[in-house]
């Protein structure tokens, strides 16, 4: 539907543009950036087939410069790490991972770190069995005689968790977890003297639970164990996952921060078996930590940096001393990591981009200075100075996309046959897409910024003067004497009248637009050097609430040189304040000058038809100006109909 909707909206202006020429004439030059592209790129590619030889020298060049960026350098993808410091006071010394919402890892995380770590760490698991889906309550059920207890959650831990936060330390009675333990439970308190367990029955006594008898080997204080918290200032039970999501339903929770405070069960409601029979039970893993001995907080930072963070996406907590303050005690600092991407081997490629620079720099400046002949051409027929140097910064491009699709090409074709040989069978050249991006933009940043010098030399050549606008001069009271910077043959001089009488008129009656005119007038006249031509109107200016009118003069007079006749404008300013009248003229000129380019541009027929008077209508042959309403007042255009 877009593709049609723009086949039929240029369709629709293009019929719009040929009746308006139709009626008034060729008075706009609408030129698509496109079109000025594709021009541009055309003469670059004009001239550069008329220098073969330099042509391919200088490609060759950029060539080989691709392929050096594509072969000495390379995208790597990287880890960028935060540090934050964190409240509370640490209980150990060492790390603690976990996800930042809470979701099960997976075993093998635990399984790597104890492979690795378990012999000079202290790798602690933590494992949560809830019975069902996060969110959903269940109760554990705990049987022994006639008594039950139905509890919340069940918490798997390790014999390492007693020497990592001395979690042993909350036991009222008993022991903690030894290596061996498979079918051994911990009570809380409240569900020990629910269950009828006294001090005395520890080690003796047996629950059911899942169909498997457990000894209870310790009973819990929970008052105790509310006090240990991990390095996230979390304890160790459960997450409240039903309290967590009515909070999230009443907007009191933001789950978009990785470091958010969770609710967690209470100890009382809970009860602790062995990691590794949770795991069979079908708990999950949830955390991990590693304790350090008091004297490595170094190896804290080494094991953070160099290896945890850019294996495991988690969120860390670590506690350590740190060297640069000896005497503050151990701080709990946050780590995160996020992806960065840096180019590696962009030094090696610093000289062979310079050579190439110069190289681009001696070229482009060789071709300004050849084509100055050229330059005054674009420049006669009306090319701006910023227009000319851009010709010469299209022809660049044009070098550089060439030198650098070449180059990948060559460089493909390169790496193939090395592989294919196996010449040197410890390079690999990356050309992915990633480095094929950059190298593009480097050679074609190279290029463009080495011709920047020789375009603006091409711009200064197409204007060699000091001066490179055109100023016009300051009015005279009402009065204002411009002399434009064009001149035209005697064959055109009555032409261009009758080309600007035609705009003229086209600006009769109309409430939009940047003038509105009346009393169009022309006439000739005689002069030192010959026959004049004159043509002029009352006009109101644009925005037409500032009452701003003049009367206008233009006049095409003869000169000392033969065949050579200059344009001198004569505004006279009738309503309206003098600072508002001189703005507003800064516009009115700026359209007058486009005209003038516009005849250029007109085939030898338009002019010829213009020269003969066919579209002239004599408005007075008296010569003088309507007269204009009293005051200066903007008449009130006929409606359109």
């Amino acid at each position: 539907s877009v593709l049609v909707t723009s086949l039929v909206w240029g369709k629709f202006e293009q019929q719009l543009k040929q009746q308006k020429s139709e009626s008034v004439g060729k008075h706009s030059a609408d030129v698509g950036k496109v079109s000025i592209a594709i021009a541009a790129f055309s003469l670059g590619v004009s001239n550069m087939r008329r220098r073969k030889a330099r042509t391919a020298l200088t490609c060759v060049t950029l060539i080989l410069l691709t392929f050096t960026v594509l072969a000495f350098t390379s995208i790597v993808q990287d880890l960028r790490f935060n540090e934050v410091e964190a409240p509370g006071k640490p209980v150990y010394s060492g790390i603690l991972m976990r996800d930042p919402n809470w979701n099960a890892l997976q075993q093998v995380a635990y399984r790597l770190l104890e492979d690795e770590f378990g012999e000079t760490r202290l790798v602690a698991p933590r494992g949560w069995f809830l019975g069902t889906q996060p969110g959903e309550q269940t109760f554990m059920t705990l049987k022994r005689a006639d008594r039950q207890f139905d509890g919340k959650g069940v918490v798997g831990l390790s014999p390492q968790e007693a020497q990592v936060t001395h979690v042993d330390q909350a036991l009222a009675a008993g022991r903690w977890f030894q290596p061996g333990d498979t079918l051994h439970v911990i009570l809380p308190r409240k569900i020990a003297d629910s269950l009828r367990v006294t001090d005395a029955d520890v080690g003796s006594a047996k629950v059911a639970f899942s169909g498997q008898d457990y000894t209870v080997i310790g009973i819990l204080d929970q008052d105790k164990f509310k006090t240990i918290q991990d390095l996230d200032q979390e304890p160790l039970t459960p997450v409240d996952f039903v309290q967590m999501q009515q909070l999230q339903k009443q907007g009191k929770v933001d789950n978009s921060s990785g470091f958010q405070q969770y609710l967690h069960l209470d100890p009382d409601v809970i009860f602790f078996i062995p990691y590794k029979t949770l795991v069979n039970l079908g708990g999950d893993l949830r955390s991990i930590a590693m304790g350090y001995a008091g004297n490595e907080d170094k190896a804290v930072l080494s094991d953070l940096r160099d290896n945890l963070m850019k294996r495991f996406d988690m969120n860390l907590y670590a506690a350590y001393d740190n060297p640069a303050t000896p005497a503050v005690d151990p701080q709990i600092r946050r780590f995160s990591s996020i992806a960065a991407t840096s180019g590696k081997g962009v030094e090696t490629i610093i000289v062979p981009i310079l050579i190439a620079a110069l190289i681009v720099l001696n070229t482009m400046l060789g071709s300004v200075f050849e084509r100055v002949k050229e330059i005054h051409i674009f420049s006669s027929i009306g090319l701006s100075p910023t227009h000319i140097g851009t010709l010469f910064m299209a022809e660049a491009l044009v070098y550089a996309i060439l030198g650098a699709v070449l180059g990948y090409v060559v460089g493909q074709a390169i790496s193939t046959f090395l592989t294919a040989t196996g010449l040197f069978p410890g390079l690999y050249l990356n050309f992915s897409s990633v480095s094929a991006v950059l190298s593009t933009l480097i050679v074609v940043a190279v290029v463009l910024l080495s011709t920047m010098y020789p375009a603006r030399k091409a711009s200064q050549v197409a204007t060699p003067a000091i001066q490179r606008s055109w100023n016009v001069p300051d009015p005279q009271g009402d009065e204002w004497k411009i002399r434009l910077p064009f001149a035209v043959t005697g064959k055109q001089a009555g032409g261009v009248n009758g080309f600007l009488g035609e705009w003229f008129r086209s600006y009769e009656g109309y409430s939009v637009g940047d003038f509105i005119t009346e009393g169009i007038f022309h006439d000739t006249f005689d002069t030192e050097y010959g026959e004049a031509y004159r043509i002029g109107c009352k006009a109101w200016l644009a925005p037409f609430d500032l009452g701003v009118s003049q009367h206008i003069k233009l006049e095409t007079v003869p000169t000392d040189l033969p065949d050579v006749y200059d344009l001198r404008l004569t505004l006279n300013r009738v309503s309206g304040d003098i600072s508002n009248w001189k703005r507003v003229n800064r516009r009115f000129l700026n359209t007058l000058r486009k005209q003038f380019l516009i005849w250029r541009t007109l085939d030898a027929s338009e002019r010829e038809r213009y020269a003969g008077g066919g579209t002239v209508e004599a408005a007075g042959g008296d010569g003088a100006a309507a007269p204009a309403p009293a005051g200066g007042a903007v008449p009130t255009p006929a409606p359109a109909v």
